[in-house]
This record gives structure tokens, sequence and C-alpha cells, in this order.
């Protein structure tokens, strides 16, 4: 099959809503972001042939994917679960994509949710590491966590550019600036880089206002073709380019840190969309760590090796900057859920992302990372 990307459309977008007191299920977060989307779409579950879903870490559940189905009464043709970590969603509009290509579906959900905030207590960092069914061999024993993992990567960066800590805490200031627009944003309060600088510390040389907070989410969009996306609700969303990016799943296993992943993946959708990074109007990134958006900003190809911190320092990630980046606050804001890139990044190209909107978006990047940058998915989506 040659690229399955040319006749692929995202048709509708949601979000579950965002609640500081109520406990609810990640199967009961994906149905409600799923209902969401087909409401934005304007289709309900009959027309709904495909779930795909992200694997919860803090809620798992055997066959997630068939249990949401189930409760969405969806018949499908197409159900799995996707276990890629940050890249779960982007990987489950890929799997979608090519389901669609291929005949298999017409019509896929794709979501990802869990309830992390809800179920894990006290030190989230280690009750996280105790959820997990596994356990990483090489790394596990010697204390590496999720944070350290970025956080050499974070010491690899500045050593190799010369750069300081204050290119890491002008991610996290850049993101609290899109932030304090948000209506229902739980971190709104202004945000001074002396205040990141100052804020406690996790792995050195990340600090907590470098990592993002633990929540819970619900995320959906529907993935479906450019001929049935005609007939529905939303103006036509096209997914223009697409591609993914693997690397080694241990640290120690890979060559060179950062990971080469999110270039093999950037080089990929690029070059279906035939598109250059300047083509771009706003970029949506993974930014569970500070440290990975700004090695994103530079696979990417927004900026040379070195220079990403002076572009979230100098106002060029701002809305009116040259290259807008995560418009909601992204997973700095919101917690680690995924799937914010891709719902912002499909309201950006429809013109509707509100006081988000950069004005005359075109093309958008929605991208996503697995593990310590081990594989990644960029997507180029334009109307």
């Amino acid at each position: 099959m040659s690229q399955p990307y040319g006749n692929i459309a995202l048709a509708g977008v949601g979000e579950a809503a965002i609640s500081t007191t109520q406990v609810r299920s990640a199967q009961e977060l994906a149905v409600e972001a799923g209902l969401a989307a087909m409401a934005d779409a304007g289709l309900t579950s009959r027309d709904i042939d495909g779930v795909i879903t992200a694997s919860p870490a803090g809620d798992p559940h055997f066959m997630f994917s068939t249990l949401v189905a189930e409760a969405l009464n969806v018949r499908a043709r197409v159900n799995m679960a996707v276990q890629a970590a940050g890249a779960s969603p982007g990987m489950g509009v890929l799997y979608a994509a090519r389901a669609i290509a291929a005949g298999d579906a017409h019509t896929v959900l794709v979501c990802e949710s869990d309830s992390r905030g809800a179920k894990f207590k006290g030190d989230k960092i280690q009750a996280m590491r105790a959820a997990r069914p596994w356990i990483d061999d090489w790394e596990d024993p010697f204390g590496l966590t999720v944070p350290g993992k970025y956080a050499l990567i974070a010491q690899r960066w500045m050593h190799r550019h010369g750069r300081g800590r204050e290119d890491l805490a002008a991610v996290a200031v850049a993101a609290r600036a899109h932030a304090m627009r948000q209506p229902h944003a739980p971190r709104k309060e202004p945000l001074a880089m002396e205040k990141v600088l100052g804020s406690a510390p996790i792995a050195a040389p990340l600090h907590a206002f470098d990592c993002c907070p633990v929540a819970d989410w619900g995320g959906a969009v529907l993935v479906t073709s450019v001929e049935r996306a005609r007939d529905l609700r939303q103006p036509v969303v096209r997914l223009l380019g697409a591609g993914e990016g693997h690397c080694a799943y241990h640290v120690a296993d890979i060559d060179d840190l950062p990971p080469s992943a999110t270039r093999q993946s950037a080089e990929a959708a690029f070059g279906i969309a035939g598109v250059k990074p300047d083509d771009i109007d706003t970029a949506q990134v993974f930014d569970a760590f500070t440290i990975a958006a700004l090695v994103a900003m530079e696979e990417l190809g927004f900026c040379e090796p070195g220079a990403a911190g002076s572009l979230f320092a100098g106002g060029h990630t701002a809305l009116g900057g040259s290259i807008p980046t995560n418009t909601t606050g992204g997973m700095l804001t919101w917690g680690n859920a995924h799937v914010i890139v891709l719902p912002e990044a499909v309201r950006q190209v429809r013109g509707d992302a509100g006081v988000n909107q950069v004005a005359g978006a075109k093309l958008a990047l929605a991208h996503g990372i697995g593990g310590p940058m081990s594989l990644a998915v960029t997507m180029i989506l334009g109307r």
C-alpha cells in the first residue's frame, strides 16, 4: 500500500469535562469524550464502526477498547487498545487511517483517557511505577523513573548546546501564558521564571514546574474518509501527512540523546504533506516535560538545535508569534493528557479554537511521544 493518508479526515473532536471533585473511571472518561466527538460531528454510535483507545495506566483494564465500544454501543469492525504511552492517540489515528484506506472500517473513534489523578495518591511518580504490571529490568533496579529519563535527556541537551535551566523554564512560562486565557484551566495564576527555577527539585535538572501535573482526562477524535466528512457537521480537516519514528525502549540502548524518533516521524509527515516547517501555522507538541517540548521543536524543524529555549523565551510560540505552540497551555497545564494535541490542532484548522485561535491558521501540526522519546508520531492537518 502506498501512503494511506491521502483521503483521510478528522471529522469530530471532544473532551470529557474537567473536574477536581468528581471521580470517574477511565472508561467513563472515554465514553464522555467519545460522545462529545460524535456530537461535534453530528453522528451517533450507529454511525461508527471502529474504536481505537489508548491503554490507561492509572485505571488499566483487560480489552479496554472492547469495554469502551460496549459502553458506547458501537458495533466495531476495528477494535484495539494501543500501548504506545504518550504517542498512543496519534498512533491510533494512523492505525484508523490505515484501516479506512484498506476498507476495513469507514469511521473510527480514537480516544485516550485515564484517571491517574484520582487513582494515584501521595508520591505520584512512585504510585505510577507501582501500578505498572511490568518491571524494566535494566533501569528500575537503579531507580530510574520517567522524570529521571527525561532529566538525562535534558542534561545531555544542556551540555551539548551550552544551555541552562532558564531554557527549560521558558517553556513552562510560555505554557502558563496560554493557560491564563483558559476559563477552566487548573493552573491560571501567573508564572515567572524565578518561580519555575525555585520550585521543588524532581530529577536534576528538572524541577516541579518542568513536569506536567498528574490528572484525570479524556479526549477523542473521529477519523473517517474525506468524502464522508463532507456530509458531516464540521468543515473538513484533512490529514495531509503523517509519520512515525522508533528508537530503543531502554535509555541505555539508545545510541544518542535525544533519540531520533521525532525527527524520523517529522521527515515522513512533511514529505507526504509536501510542506515545510515554515509553512505550519501552529504546533501542538508533547510537553509532559519542558525538555520534551524543546527537543520536539528542534527535531520538528522549527529552529536550529540548541535554539528552542530562545524560541519560547522570545515569544515566538505565543499567539501572534512565528509558530504559536501548545495554545491550550499544553500538558504542563492540563496534566499528562497526551491526546490534548489532537482536538486543538483540528479546531485551529477549522477556525473555531476560541480564545486559542491562531489568526488565519491553515496548517496545524500535532505530535506525540512515547516513553523517553523512544517512539513518536507527527501529523500535519489542513483544509
